[in-house]
């Protein structure tokens, strides 16, 4: 990976794990990503005007990548506020972002992406990191305990569908920066997205949700807003310029941070063991920084 690729992942790494971590305090999840997601827009839309006005840019869309991940983003949404709702977030957080597994196959298989053995046992190690994050304790008492959670577990189920989510706008979206403007495409699909989930939100959520959230935590979701547009333009503009599998990859120490997030200021069970586990993930983070 280039230097400046390493830079903007990592920064948007940080922004990731701080905006989740000040969902998790939130009164009502939902009510809370749409409060920062209707900032993030606002915040983005100069950085949005400029670009587009500027005469070298390229102002082609693709109808079809946008609508798609306006929608995947929705669902990725919807799935997010539920299992931070119902898991800490030092459990459901790392397994949200375990996605590089299933982003290297759909790069291998659909991207037709090579991949080095270094980025591919960096891959492993992150996963497996992921995977021990679940455990209560190292033992082989526990080792299946994590499979055993995805059965019976609703934080867990909410986490691993948003994984899913996850891999899939993942892969759209690189396709879609291939094809258009990244600052274009940053600030258009989330107006989709945020019609579809105002549309959800008015019909389960009862009067004066909004306010209630609002008035509670303006200052976490102004934050947030800007976190949340910046740094997913981070990863996209850090498409541009490196292979996905090893930027999504890297992103993972996004789980570090909301491991120690978790459990030093939200008092979380189990600190010990995820913060190992999350010193497995940042290894395998490493060595695809560094595979060619």
């Amino acid at each position: 990976m280039q230097p400046l690729a390493i830079v903007l992942v990592l920064l948007s790494a940080v922004m990731h794990a701080l905006r989740n971590f000040f969902n998790k305090k939130a009164l009502d999840k939902q009510a809370f990503v749409w409060w920062y997601e209707v900032f993030g827009l606002i915040f983005f839309t100069p950085v949005f005007l400029f670009t587009l006005f500027q005469k070298d840019t390229n102002t082609s869309i693709s109808i079809l990548y946008i609508c798609l991940s306006a929608l995947i983003h929705f669902v990725y949404w919807y799935f997010l506020s539920k299992a931070l709702e119902k898991g800490d977030l030092s459990l459901v957080y790392p397994i949200m972002r375990s996605s590089p597994a299933l982003v290297l196959l759909f790069s291998i298989t659909i991207l037709r992406e090579d991949v080095s053995p270094l980025g591919v046992t960096g891959i492993l190690l992150v996963a497996a990191g992921v995977y021990t994050i679940g455990m209560q304790r190292f033992d082989l008492a526990h080792l299946l305990g994590p499979f055993r959670a995805v059965i019976r577990d609703r934080a867990i189920q909410f986490a691993f569908l948003t994984l899913f989510s996850v891999a899939g706008y993942t892969l759209v979206d690189k396709i879609a920066v291939s094809r258009m403007n990244p600052v274009i495409f940053a600030y258009v699909y989330p107006w989709i997205s945020l019609g579809l989930f105002t549309g959800y939100l008015s019909r389960v959520k009862t009067g004066g949700v909004l306010t209630k959230e609002w008035r509670a935590h303006k200052g976490s979701i102004l934050l947030c807003g800007f976190l949340s547009i910046f740094g997913y333009f981070l990863i996209l503009w850090a498409f541009t310029i490196g292979r996905m599998s090893y930027i999504v990859g890297f992103r993972q120490l996004s789980i570090v941070f909301a491991v120690i997030l978790g459990g030093q200021l939200l008092q979380e069970k189990n600190k010990t063991i995820r913060i190992i586990s999350s010193i497995i993930i940042f290894s395998g983070a490493f060595l695809i920084a560094v595979a060619d």
